[in-house]
């Protein structure tokens, strides 16, 4: 929500973010254009992050990431959980649009639905976590066959507008919308997907919907290690 945001913690964030395998060391002038602020703004954060050991600033004036990462990579890695941070927020999207969510992996041909909370209402669209499902009907497997290179329609649509919504393609009376979790390169590791009775996804539902999941697979994707995600998926 707006009102919980702290602009000036987004600011200095957005700088850290900045850095990445490819880009360990920047300038001022870097950091300008990669974030579109102010040098002075870029340095009075840098001043903050540098005081709390997040940023070195070199004697040629470049900046690396400090040693408070190693510190606290370490604890992360060490108490990182999947589990822990996908499902609170499939149970928070559950609650906002009152229907069942789904978090979908691919294995091969198939897509396995990794993590599950069914919408708390009379009538739902429920499955189990676990159960294999084919990635050419639904709307999570759509997106992930679309989010990786899959070619014709509708996944260029997909591509293009984002996220697919799925009506009765595996059970008549189902609709499904889905949005990818992608990585850096654009590929996508995992499907967030919303479901429920085709009646209650008209319209104006599946864009409100894909927009909110969109929000939703964005924080998942900065908040997750999306490498060890990948590799942790690929273990199950």
């Amino acid at each position: 929500m707006p009102q919980d945001r702290v602009e000036s913690v987004e600011r200095a964030l957005k700088i850290l973010n900045c850095f990445s395998a490819d880009k360990p060391i920047l300038n001022l002038i870097q950091l300008a254009e990669l974030t579109g602020f102010y040098k002075s703004t870029i340095l009075r954060l840098a001043s903050s992050l540098e005081r709390y050991g997040f940023l070195i600033r070199q004697n040629d004036g470049r900046f690396i990431l400090g040693s408070a990462f190693i510190r606290l990579g370490d604890i992360a890695r060490n108490n990182f959980s999947i589990e822990g941070l996908i499902r609170p927020r499939l149970e928070h999207l559950r609650d906002q649009l009152n229907e069942s969510l789904a978090f979908y992996v691919r294995r091969g041909d198939k897509r396995i639905c990794l993590y599950r909370a069914n919408a708390n209402r009379a009538i739902v669209h429920q499955l189990e976590e676990g159960l294999r499902l084919p990635l050419e009907k639904g709307a999570g497997g759509r997106v992930l066959l679309a989010f990786n290179g899959e070619k014709g329609e509708p996944y260029e649509t997909i591509r293009t507008q984002g996220w697919y919504t799925s009506k009765g393609e595996r059970d008549p009376e189902v609709a499904s919308v889905a949005v990818p979790v992608l990585n850096e390169a654009g590929e996508a590791i995992a499907a967030l997907a919303v479901s429920g009775l085709i009646s209650r996804f008209p319209d104006e539902r599946q864009a409100e919907c894909a927009e909110i999941l969109r929000e939703k697979a964005k924080e998942l994707a900065y908040s997750l290690d999306l490498q060890q995600l990948t590799e942790i998926i690929n273990m199950k």
